[in-house]
């Protein structure tokens, strides 16, 4: 049986269609993530919908109308805190290295705090969470105490730097709940926005929309919160139940039972808080965790080195360059050798102008002359792509770009204001199809018009990610130059030079 050639240009055409597609179909699973509950491991909790044990959060009560007025401001060198005598809530609460306030003015509206305690009984609850508590300041401790004629409480956070040590203990209470508060309000940018719990070694990201007014949780939890796209507030210690709260249509809640001391963290997601406390997977390193998460920790060591998601961009593009060369440079012999071929293909075109079978299996055969592989352009693209989608997820959950400026660019975690870095890497990707041009006018065409959707795809994206991309493009240009400088033989020159005179 005779073998059937494959028509570079129709697999040449292939694999640059399957590269858009690919990319086109891993942009839809990030800008519209599959539904449901995302997790990992196959620990087993127990969930109970909407218990009457569960602690009702007294909306539409009174609550919404006694606003806090006694208040009571702590200090540290990374967060100020404002308490209110009234229910010994927090009522302010801002991470100064990123400027932020946490505490939402939806917060402020319902009169829904962080540290307010509930046990079940609503009459107990009001109390707890609006008289007025005895509030002292000793060092980096803070102490509010309510005492009653039948009951007593204390809460007592003690700062430890980057986090607080919350011990809640309550005299003749049932047992206490005590509150994360909502969620913070930002652009998500396709990130999760609600609940995040682990329980066991599996990690639970509940959708706002799925909770069914509210759920308890029971299991070896170990922190439980909810999460934005850069800031988390919640507890991380020995939990045994948590219940989860619908607040509305956007907002969420969680109350973790106060059994023991729990270590409060309300701020930024920077990496290099959570670490030390075991909360690095409140980080959401997404389906690609296998490679997200140690692409992660190995920029982030580059960035803590060198001080620089710039110079920690760089060294990563220039890593994966390096491996790719030797696809790099076989590809840009094969070009090379190819444009040489041009004359003949034109010729073959004009022999075989009416019989479109013959020429292909002649151009079959001189492409296996000089040994080119139409696919092996896109090859290095292809092996890119895993690599992108990381550095995407990479990108959208870093905190610390948010102060990562470059340039003209405020921020790398944004998009460019001025679309200059994305039109910049569209340039740069047509001057790599000068620079290693096809005889085919027709594949220089499809890459042309790939390089114009790439920069539209990337205009929105995060720049930091469309930095990555414009570094790849010209260090691939210079290797591309280098490779054709030091294998191009010098032609000799035809006739001889003329004489001085």
């Amino acid at each position: 049986m005779q073998r059937q050639d494959v028509d570079p240009k129709k697999l040449f055409v292939i694999v640059v269609l399957a590269t858009l597609f690919i990319f086109a179909y891993q942009a839809y699973l990030i800008l519209f993530p599959p539904q449901g509950t995302q997790s990992q491991g196959n620990q087993t909790i127990k969930e109970e919908k909407a218990p009457q044990e569960v602690p009702q959060l007294l909306l539409g009560t009174t609550r919404e109308k006694a606003k806090p007025t006694n208040l009571v401001s702590y200090k540290s060198e990374n967060f100020e805190l404002v308490f209110a005598q009234e229910g010994g809530r927090l009522v302010g609460f801002k991470d100064l290295k990123y400027n932020k306030q946490l505490i939402t003015e939806e917060e402020k509206k319902l009169n829904l705090f962080p540290l307010e305690v509930f046990t079940g009984d609503p009459n107990i609850d009001l109390a707890l969470n609006s008289e007025g508590y005895e509030i002292k300041v000793e060092g980096k401790k803070i102490k509010l105490s309510l005492k009653k004629e039948n009951w007593s409480i204390e809460k007592v956070l003690e700062d430890k730097g980057n986090y607080f040590v919350l011990s809640v203990v309550g005299k003749n209470l049932p047992p206490l709940f005590v509150s994360s508060g909502l969620q913070v309000k930002e652009e998500d940018f396709y990130t999760h926005s609600g609940p995040v719990l682990k329980v066991g070694e599996r990690v639970l990201r509940l959708e706002i929309k799925d909770i069914q007014s509210k759920e308890l949780l029971f299991g070896d939890i170990k922190f439980a919160g909810v999460e934005s796209r850069y800031y988390f507030k919640g507890f991380q210690g020995d939990i045994s139940a948590s219940a989860v709260y619908k607040v509305g249509e956007k907002d969420s809640l969680i109350l973790v039972r106060a059994e023991k001391p729990l270590n409060l963290y309300m701020g930024a997601k920077e990496y290099s808080r959570l670490r030390t406390l075991g909360l690095s997977d409140v980080l959401d390193y997404g389906s690609l965790k296998l490679l997200v998460k140690p692409l992660f920790v190995f920029m982030y060591w580059i960035y803590e080195h060198l001080n620089s998601w710039v110079f920690s961009i760089l060294a990563l593009t220039l890593i994966v360059r390096l491996l790719m060369f030797p696809l790099t440079y076989k590809s840009t012999l094969a070009m090379m050798k190819l444009s040489e071929l041009a004359p003949k293909m034109q010729q073959l075109k004009e022999k075989y102008k009416n019989d479109p079978v013959k020429f292909q299996e002649e151009m079959v055969k001189l492409y296996s002359e000089v040994g080119f592989n139409p696919a092996s352009g896109c090859l290095p693209i292809l092996l890119q792509i895993p690599v992108f989608f990381a550095l995407y997820k990479v990108l959208t959950i870093t905190a610390d770009l948010q102060l990562a400026k470059f340039l003209w660019i405020g921020s790398l975690a944004e998009k460019d204001p001025f679309y200059i870095l994305p039109v910049l890497m569209g340039i740069t990707m047509i001057a790599q199809q000068f620079i290693s041009p096809s005889p085919e006018r027709s594949q220089n065409f499809i890459m042309y018009i790939s390089a114009v959707i790439f920069t539209f795809l990337f205009a929105n994206f995060p720049s930091g990610l469309v930095l990555y991309w414009t570094f790849n493009n010209i260090i691939s240009l210079a290797q591309s130059y280098l490779i054709k400088k030091l294998t191009t033989k010098p032609k000799a020159k035809e006739g001889k030079k003329g004489k001085k005179k």
